[in-house]
């Protein structure tokens, strides 16, 4: 899933765990399973996914698998924001995807993945009728995971340092992409960046980009996006007010960003979900 795109559809997969090169973005909520521990970058937040649970979020927020402690299997399901909203998931949940949160659940019968992968790949490449009790089923998985989300057995997942070992460099890297993520309206520049982690703007750039596989400016910039698809979805904020408060400094480049992004404009995305 190292491909960046608006969205990657109504999928599924399953194998063998595998980090990706670098922080990427889309339009889904995505769910994730392992029988290992999942290690994540998500929004800036050092985050692990705990063995055996079910983890959902909504993906375009900046976010990376930089590993897991040992391999193992995982699965993954992704579903358009679009698809979500139709499906009238409770707003609470909602709100909280949209906020960036990460809700966890313990696998049982009701809420889990590694077992329905299988079929929900094969019938969601057939055409008809199979694609549509695949749909279905997807859809009744997604509100049993958000109506369970305040559950007593819910998994809180703090934010504790990552536990492969990567050393200062990771460490700073998140902590750069975390002082992105919370002050992305501001007009920051790489040595304000720089010197949060207290290191140099050319290393700073240096071992952001090795450990996140993106330079700073562009996972800057995907903080923004995500800002803005969150105001026009929230609010009603006028389209250029939308591009001041996420922090673009003018117009033209917010409207390049984000068409770039979202493969749409900003006022054709508000009107395309709100439509949902």
């Amino acid at each position: 899933m190292d491909v960046q795109r608006a969205s990657f559809g109504l999928d599924c997969w399953q194998g063998a765990t595998r980090g990706m090169t670098a922080a990427h973005r889309h339009d889904d909520l995505e769910f994730n399973h392992a029988d290992v521990d999942l290690e994540y970058v998500i929004d800036g937040r050092p985050l692990v996914i705990p063995a055996g649970t079910v983890a959902v979020f909504w993906a375009a927020r900046p976010h990376q698998l930089v590993g897991g402690p040992e391999p193992g299997t995982e699965a993954w399901l992704t579903v358009p924001l679009r698809q979500a909203l139709a499906w009238r998931l409770p707003a609470q949940f909602m709100r909280r995807m949209m906020a960036g949160d990460v809700v966890a659940l313990p696998v049982d019968p009701g809420v889990g993945l590694g077992e329905r992968v299988a079929r929900w790949t094969a019938e969601l490449a057939a055409p008809g009728l199979p694609r549509r009790i695949a749909e279905l089923e997807i859809e009744a998985f997604a509100l049993r995971l958000a109506a369970a989300r305040d559950a007593p057995e819910a998994v809180r997942i703090d934010d504790p340092s990552l536990r492969q070992d990567g050393g200062a460099p990771r460490a700073a890297a998140a902590a750069m992409a975390a002082f992105m993520s919370e002050r992305s309206a501001e007009d920051l520049s790489v040595g304000a960046i720089a010197a949060h982690v207290h290191l140099h703007p050319q290393y700073a750039m240096a071992v952001f980009r090795g450990a996140l596989g993106i330079t700073i400016g562009d996972y800057l910039a995907q903080c923004r996006v995500a800002t803005a698809q969150q105001l026009l979805l929230t609010t009603d904020l006028a389209v250029p007010d939308v591009a001041f408060a996420a922090g673009f400094g003018s117009h033209s480049q917010f409207y390049d960003r984000f068409s770039r992004w979202c493969g749409e404009t900003p006022a054709a995305y508000r009107r395309r979900l709100r439509a949902a």
